[in-house]
């Protein structure tokens, strides 16, 4: 919810990351009043011009009677239970009709929402996505963030197991299988993409996060199978060879249908092979690097200290740059919904905000915001609200002194300096720590746990450790 003009123009970034990463958002915003429209009211804008371009739906209401209509209407179109995405909507409340009033015989209060609505595909479709599947040699199912939406992560495990096809996620879609599953080969990522020869696409979009399915990362002869609610995603960048639109539950259940829920002996079985054991070496590489005792702490240190602390089921938020690639890299995720990040809009600033948002969500379970401490900055007063709310959540900064990482030093405006964020968390009644070696941080973490307060752990790292990844800005390779 915000106020008129500057209120509601505020809301725009986080409405805009929620429609990029389809998620269900319900944003009310009051305007200026109707009868003041074209006079340069006091705040007035055409927040509802605004908004269109970047939600499901956008309405402005003319009528107090119709409020709890556009309410009702609103969360049917922000969840998808009509068997559309899910994603963001905007209410326009002007003034003069939030403060009207209406005659209680002429207002009707829906219904709640009712049960999803869930698309089965074309089942000629579905045998031909099956008949592709066992001509396969080298399958490969990709899950993204649909799987959560549509609750289909029972499905896609079921299915994984009953084919022996491996599974990788997107970002979005990180614990939709456990990833220590023996079909979780999620460290040998750039040799099942450049090898496998059907993709099975589940629940996510071929944009920039799978350099658009291209031939740059991509076997070129590879066969496509996209299963998605939305049609229009269909064919984006990388036509399908067969096209599933319905709801990934039902569709993946049609597809299991086919195979049953007995382990097949397939063809692929050196493929499942090769790749866990190409998973296993990078897996031993990476625990080395990430077992330095260096100082200042290298930021894959600081990874291993969280992953080592995280429980299996701890909701883990990621933010930043340097410190997101190699949080990426290096720290799993067993337990479908129980990781966030800037996602596909690459909005900084999320972490602190998105992890307050899952403590409340999940008051029980172990919330760790792993921040950059420029991304840190952008909402760091949000540990006022933290404070104010008693919400206990552990925020652990990769203090590097800027903006990425600096190996040349001549960066303009990278530097921030290191600022001591733990004291600032102790002036707003947080409990804050500031580490210099990585012997220290598991002792902080504990500590910053057993205060049952929120915690700020504040630990200084290499401002010169860069990590690697595919440039997001490379679109044409």
């Amino acid at each position: 919810m915000a106020a008129s003009g500057p209120g509601t123009t505020n809301l725009v970034t986080g409405v805009a990351n929620a429609h990029a990463d389809s998620a269900p958002l319900v944003a009310l915003g009051g305007s200026s009043p109707v009868g003041v429209y074209g006079r340069g009211g006091f705040q007035e804008v055409d927040q509802l011009a605004i908004m269109k371009p970047i939600t499901r739906w956008a309405e402005r209401v003319y009528d107090p009677a119709r409020i709890p209509e556009y309410i009702a209407c609103a969360f049917r179109e922000a969840s998808g239970v009509m068997g559309n995405p899910p994603g963001p909507v905007y209410l326009d409340l002007p003034g003069d009709i939030l403060y009207g009033s209406a005659d209680d015989a002429l207002v009707q209060f829906p219904n709640p929402v009712e049960d999803r609505v869930r698309a089965m595909a074309d089942p000629v479709a579905v045998d031909r996505a099956a008949a592709l599947i066992r001509k396969a040699s080298k399958p490969l199912i990709i899950a993204g963030s649909g799987v959560f939406w549509s609750d289909a992560t029972e499905e896609l495990q079921k299915f994984a197991e009953a084919t022996n096809i491996p599974v990788l996620t997107t970002p979005q879609g990180r614990g939709a299988i456990p990833e220590d599953h023996e079909l979780a080969p999620w460290q040998a990522r750039s040799k099942a993409f450049r090898e496998s020869d059907v993709l099975v696409v589940v629940g996510t979009r071929a944009n920039y996060i799978l350099s658009h399915l291209s031939e740059s990362r991509f076997n070129s002869d590879a066969r496509v199978v996209n299963i998605n609610v939305d049609g229009l995603e269909m064919h984006r960048n990388r036509q399908p060879d067969v096209s599933l639109i319905g709801d990934a539950k039902r569709v993946l259940q049609q597809i299991l249908d086919h195979f049953g829920e007995e382990p097949l002996e397939p063809a692929w079985a050196d493929w499942v092979k090769a790749l866990t054991s190409n998973h296993q070496e990078r897996n031993i590489k990476n625990e080395e690097a990430m077992s330095t005792d260096a100082v200042p702490v290298h930021p894959l240190r600081l990874c291993k200290e969280v992953r080592d602390f995280a429980g299996r089921d701890a909701v883990l938020v990621v933010d930043g740059q340097e410190i997101l690639t190699y949080g990426r890299q290096s720290i799993p995720t067993y337990t479908p919904r129980r990781r966030l990040n800037s996602g596909v809009f690459g909005t900084m600033g999320v972490g602190l905000p998105f992890g307050v948002g899952a403590k409340v969500a999940k008051p029980d379970a172990q919330v760790i915001v792993l921040h950059g401490d420029g991304s840190f900055g952008l909402a760091a007063m949000e540990l006022d609200t933290a404070a104010r709310h008693n919400i206990a959540i552990v925020v652990v900064i990769s203090l590097n002194g800027g903006w990425t990482a600096d190996p040349q030093g001549d960066k303009p405006g990278r530097y921030l300096g290191y600022t001591r964020f733990d004291e600032v968390a102790k002036t707003l009644g947080c409990h804050g720590e500031y580490v210099e070696n990585p012997a220290d941080i598991h002792g902080a973490l504990q500590r910053a746990t057993a205060s049952g307060k929120p915690a700020v752990v504040n630990v200084r790292t290499d401002g010169n450790a860069q990590a690697s990844t595919i440039p997001f800005t490379a679109y044409t390779t």
